[in-house]
C-alpha cells in the first residue's frame, strides 16, 4: 500500500483490490492529506506562458490558504491498478488541478466518477460532477478574426496548437465561423503546430513562401506567435505593411516585441488562482456537497501594432528574404 517495489504485481493487484472494496484508509504511518496537487495527466511542460503564469497565481493563493502545492506527473507516479482515491491517500494528496487536453478526457471522466476535490484546468466540457477552471476566448477571436476582415484581408491563415483543449478549440472554432460567413474559408490556410517559438518561426516561412499567401495571420499561441513577429523581422518582411499578425497573450507577451503585438489576451494568473480556489472549497466543503462550477474569465481582444491594411499586391517571400511576385 505504501508503493514499496517489492511486492509482486499480482499481489499487489489482490490487496489493492480489497483496500477499495473496504475504502480502507490505513492510520498509522499515513500522510496527512494537506496538499493540493497539480497533476499533469497528458505531456505538459510548466515553462509554458500559460502553465507558469497558472502556477504563478495558485502559487500566491496557496500561501493564503493551509494547505500546499505538489506537482505530480500521473504516469510516473501512479501504480497500475491503483484508483485516484488510494493514489491520493498515498500521496497525502487531499484535492488535485488536472491539466489535461481532449486526448485524456477519457481518463478525467474516469476520475470524475470517483468524486473528489477535482478541478480542471484549460480544457473544458460538459460534466456536472467536475468544476472547470478557463478564460472564455470564443468571442474575443471572433472579434479578433472580424477585425482583419475589416481591414481588407481576404486570405487570412489560423495556426492552432498541436494539442486539442477546449480553450483552443474555442478559437478554432471562432476563426472557421467569421471566414465561412465571408466566403474566405481555405484548409490549407488552417495549421497545426507544436507551441514552441521556433515552431512559429517555421510556420512563417511556409506560410509567406505558399503561392496565394495569406495577408493576415491569427495565432492561437503566445510562443508561436513571437517566433512569428521575429522570423518576419529576419526575412524583411514588414509587419503590418506586408503582413498583420494577432497572437494570443497569456500575460504581458505582446509588450515584449516590436511593434506592439495585436492579441486576444487572458489573465492567465487569475485563471490559476480562480484553480485554487475552487478545488480548495471543494475540499472543505466535503464529498457530498454540491461540486462549484467557475464563472469563466472573459479574454479580450487589444489591438496594437502588428494589423493593418491588407497590401495590394502581396509578393511570396521566401525563407532567404528573396521576393517573388504574386
Amino acid at each position: 500500500m505504501n508503493g514499496a517495489d517489492t511486492v509482486t504485481p499480482d499481489l499487489r493487484r489482490k490487496v489493492m483490490q480489497a483496500v477499495e472494496r473496504c475504502d480502507y484508509s490505513p492510520k498509522v504511518g499515513r500522510r496527512s492529506l494537506d496538499a493540493i496537487a497539480v497533476i499533469y495527466v497528458g505531456p505538459f511542460t510548466v515553462g509554458s506562458p500559460y502553465d507558469s503564469a497558472c502556477l504563478d497565481g495558485m502559487v500566491e493563493a496557496m500561501r493564503e490558504s493551509e494547505f500546499d502545492l505538489m506537482i505530480v506527473d500521473l504516469a510516473r507516479d501512479r501504480s497500475p491498478d491503483e484508483t485516484l482515491r488510494q493514489f491520493f491517500a498515498r500521496k497525502g494528496i487531499r484535492g488535485a488541478i488536472l491539466r489535461s487536453t481532449v486526448a485524456e478526457r477519457r481518463i478525467t471522466l474516469e476520475f470524475a466518477e470517483e468524486e473528489l476535490p477535482l478541478v480542471v484546468l484549460g480544457d473544458h466540457f460538459e460534466c456536472d460532477k467536475l468544476s472547470f477552471a478557463f478564460a472564455e476566448s470564443y468571442e474575443a477571436s471572433r472579434d479578433a478574426v472580424e477585425h482583419l476582415v475589416s481591414l481588407g484581408h481576404t486570405r487570412i491563415a489560423f495556426a492552432a496548437c498541436e494539442r486539442d483543449d477546449g480553450d483552443h478549440l474555442d478559437r478554432l472554432l471562432a476563426y472557421r465561423e467569421v471566414v465561412q460567413r465571408h466566403n474566405l474559408l481555405d484548409e490549407s490556410l488552417v495549421c497545426r503546430v507544436p507551441a514552441e517559438r521556433l515552431d512559429g518561426a517555421q510556420l512563417l516561412r511556409n506560410l509567406l513562401g505558399m503561392p496565394g499567401r495569406p495577408t493576415a495571420l491569427f495565432i492561437a499561441d503566445p510562443l508561436v506567435a513571437v517566433g512569428a513577429v521575429n522570423e518576419a523581422h529576419r526575412m524583411g518582411v514588414r509587419i503590418p505593411e506586408d503582413l498583420s499578425i494577432v497572437g494570443f497573450d497569456d500575460s504581458d507577451t505582446r509588450n515584449t516585441v516590436f511593434p506592439h503585438m495585436s492579441a486576444v489576451c487572458q489573465d492567465a494568473k487569475l485563471v490559476g488562482r480562480t484553480a485554487w480556489e475552487l478545488v480548495v472549497e471543494r475540499c472543505l466543503s466535503g464529498p457530498r456537497s454540491a461540486v462549484p462550477s467557475a464563472t469563466p474569465q472573459q479574454a479580450w481582444l487589444e489591438i496594437c501594432n502588428t494589423s493593418g491594411p491588407a497590401p495590394s499586391n502581396p509578393d511570396r517571400v521566401l525563407p532567404t528574404g528573396a521576393r517573388l511576385p504574386s
